[in-house]
């Protein structure tokens, strides 16, 4: 017998299940966030998960707000190479 997987369906279970396997390693994630932002181990270290979770958090803040820049248009570019 064979059964019909809608590909949203398949999505769905792989991205779950990629979700799962993130959460089992926090460790990891929690190094590299920590490089991302500038931070050596020796100084992720010294704070409390509570204190960096906030810190990556505040970071990322950051980021997204930049992100609302223009894009610069070919006027701008002729002006930066004339």
């Amino acid at each position: 017998m064979v059964f019909f997987v809608p590909g949203k369906l398949e999505v769905n279970q792989s991205k779950k299940q990629s979700d799962e396997q993130l959460s089992d390693r926090l460790d990891l994630v929690l190094i590299s966030n920590a490089k991302r932002i500038g931070i050596s181990l020796q100084e992720l270290n010294e704070l409390r998960v509570r204190d960096f979770i906030e810190m990556v958090d505040i970071h990322c803040g950051d980021i997204e707000n930049s992100k609302n820049t223009n894009q610069a248009t070919q006027e701008d570019i002729d002006k930066l190479l004339a």
